[in-house]
């Protein structure tokens, strides 16, 4: 389900310029389709929680369209550490197929639950995952006045699409984001959104499993630029990824004036 005011970007453009996207109509990853297989997985999160989530089967086709291992690594992440997110407004970016976001609005109590992402497709199928674990979707005018607490717009990463976004959904408590920087220039429009969008006490959460052109040296340094810490104490891993010091959680916070 497309929504009238979404635009028809698409994955690949976060590359290109942040604020021109409709200007650039490569699409390498975003699946286009409508035959391509689908499975519906279910993910027990506790004995009263458990979230199916639609998503492609064939990974080299799409990035957004698959659930991939950094949103199941987040999920421990905050199903371990929920104080980070009860009674808190949290949004995800790049969202894919919402695993991350619907745990936290499924078993977390969060205030609110944004679930983004720019690709149009991804946003469809990331709809659907929401009224397939039978969420109601609200907008902007009815997330803080109804009882559905979960909305699913569309976010192109930059500057100016998320002033415009704020303008309409307002800062956020936690933002979240799983393996969804793979080449540098995703890096700056990335925490421009972060850098606008996230309240001046809030977290940002970030973790990075897949295979990425990006050094995390380098989200680190931008990170820095844009007045964002991340200390290693903080640093947290995965049973699976402990002793090998592979895939870390990392929590960011704005930089405290001195």
């Amino acid at each position: 389900m497309m929504n009238q005011d979404d635009s028809t970007w698409r994955e690949y453009n976060v590359h290109g310029s942040a604020d021109d996207a409709e200007d650039q109509p490569i699409d390498l990853f975003a699946s286009s389709n409508a035959d391509d297989a689908y499975e519906t997985i279910q993910y027990d999160i506790d004995d009263e929680t458990k979230i199916n989530i639609r998503s492609e089967t064939d990974y080299d086709k799409s990035t957004g369209m698959s659930v991939w291992k950094g949103s199941e690594v987040m999920c421990t992440y905050l199903r371990q550490n929920s104080d980070v997110v009860n009674n808190k407004k949290v949004l995800e970016l790049g969202a894919g197929c919402g695993l991350c976001g619907l745990v936290c609005r499924m078993a977390l109590n969060p205030e609110s639950v944004l679930i983004t992402d720019g690709d149009h497709q991804v946003l469809t199928n990331l709809r659907y995952n929401v009224e397939l674990n039978g969420l109601q979707l609200a907008d902007a005018a009815t997330l803080k006045s109804s009882n559905a607490t979960i909305s699913c717009p569309q976010l192109i990463w930059g500057k100016n699409h998320a002033i415009k976004f704020a303008e309409q959904y307002g800062k956020q408590d936690v933002i979240v984001a799983t393996d969804c920087v793979y080449i540098p220039q995703s890096v700056s429009p990335l925490f421009e959104t972060i850098n606008e969008l996230l309240d001046p006490s809030g977290l940002f959460l970030f973790v990075n499993t897949c295979a990425s052109a990006c050094p995390m040296e380098d989200v680190l340094n931008i990170a820095t630029e844009f007045g964002f810490d991340c200390f290693d104490d903080e640093l947290w891993y995965h049973d699976d990824d402990r002793e090998k010091k592979k895939h870390p959680v990392h929590v960011f916070r704005r930089r405290k004036e001195v």
